[in-house]
């Protein structure tokens, strides 16, 4: 909601340091919250975790969540033969052994995790499960078969992972993969990192292939839509009419479903033009409030533009990371060098591009322009995060071309 919108932009001081998040709105609390329907325990132990990589794996008795004691992983960050990937300086892996095991039964799995690392905010891990059945996982030289974890330092983090598209009949581990990044002097150049409470769980699976909504599930813009807009919205299923509530909880408007392709009944609410909050209901099936007005992508142009500055690079971004990629040169064939830090990751490491930075400029001093009446704190900072960006493209251009 705004209000809550309004509350996340003044703790950032309109994100001079990253936007709080919201964990009530996001998948993981979804995820979390479903009933368990069958599970079972990975007991991890000197019998059946193996370690491969750098670093020293042991149990530790204290530091323990379920009360059984942990898998500990002293890595280290720097000193280490680089990656062949080139993406990290040495990767870590502890190896939860399977005899070969049939895991279909199952669909997520379970755990815990502790990351010691006080120089380093957000830790880079990947769990992955390998299967020698009819398909191997993970896919070699793809990404089928893992998945990537942010773990932030000091805190117990629960993680589980959904998998009913990872062939899965004949496992033979599970692992979680470490990547050591160096972490910034004079901070100590290692982490620990405490690992619990394992266990395969069958839950009802989120909807992951396909055009069709899961059930219960409305499609439709969550931002919201502008009063002069095409105002539409999908839903599975709907035998014949719709409703549109407003916050009392009035119906202001109401028509009929629509069939589609693949099964949708399309819902139109384009004459509706009175700004506020509106849910849709179809079925029983209500949709969460969303708003129509002028400012209905306010919100979202705030959350990009936070995105862009949480991946600013050579930048030290409060709670996320500090200056970073700072020994990274490019070099001209006369012998010239300059850092090409600057500018915004892409997909959190260093691929910046300048038709990437260039494209996202101009975005960002278009909508600085269209908002400098309206919003002009939007506006504002629409611009500082514009020049970001524009530094990095004049400052590296040799100028030769």
């Amino acid at each position: 909601m705004l209000g809550q919108m309004k509350r996340q932009l003044e703790n950032s001081r309109c994100f001079r340091q990253g936007m709080e998040k919201d964990l009530e709105e996001c998948a993981e609390a979804r995820w979390l919250a479903k009933p368990v329907l069958d599970s079972r325990a990975l007991p991890l132990d000197s019998d059946n975790v193996r370690l491969q990589g750098p670093g020293v794996m042991s149990f530790e008795k204290k530091h323990t969540i379920s009360g059984k004691g942990s898998i500990r992983l002293d890595v280290p960050t720097d000193g280490c033969r680089r990656h062949p990937s080139n993406r990290a300086f040495s990767v870590t892996t502890m190896m939860r052994l399977l005899p070969g095991e049939n895991l279909e039964r199952f669909n997520r799995i379970s755990l815990w995790i502790y990351v010691d690392s006080p120089a380093i905010a957000n830790n880079f891990m990947e769990l992955s499960i390998h299967n020698q059945g009819k398909h191997i996982m993970p896919l070699p030289g793809r990404f089928e078969g893992t998945h990537t974890l942010g773990i932030p330092h000091g805190e117990w983090q629960h993680v589980v992972w959904e998998f009913p598209y990872v062939y899965r009949d004949f496992v033979t581990g599970i692992s979680l993969a470490i990547h050591a990044h160096r972490t910034p002097v004079p901070a100590p150049q290692g982490i620990t990192v405490y690992v619990d409470n394992m266990c395969l769980e069958q839950v009802e699976a989120d909807h992951y292939k396909g055009f069709d909504l899961r059930a219960g599930a409305i499609a439709y813009c969550h931002s919201g839509y502008r009063p002069e807009a095409v105002k539409q919205a999908y839903a599975q299923s709907g035998s014949g009419v719709f409703y549109l509530r407003n916050s009392s909880g009035e119906v202001t408007f109401q028509g009929n479903c629509v069939p589609q392709a693949n099964g949708l009944r399309q819902m139109d609410f384009s004459p509706v033009k009175a700004e506020g909050w509106y849910t849709l209901e179809v079925d029983g099936k209500k949709s969460r409030p969303f708003r129509i007005g002028r400012d209905a992508y306010i919100p979202a142009a705030w959350k990009t533009l936070n995105f862009f500055f949480s991946e600013r690079c050579g930048f030290d971004v409060p709670g996320i990371h500090t200056e970073c990629h700072m020994d990274v040169m490019s070099v001209h064939p006369d012998g010239r060098r300059l850092p090409v830090c600057g500018g915004w990751h892409d997909a959190g490491d260093l691929t910046q591009a300048a038709i990437n930075t260039a494209e996202s400029v101009f975005a960002m001093l278009e909508l600085a322009i269209a908002e400098r009446e309206a919003q002009p704190e939007l506006s504002q900072r629409a611009k500082e995060e514009a020049r970001w960006g524009l530094n990095w493209l004049m400052r590296t251009r040799w100028g030769d071309g």
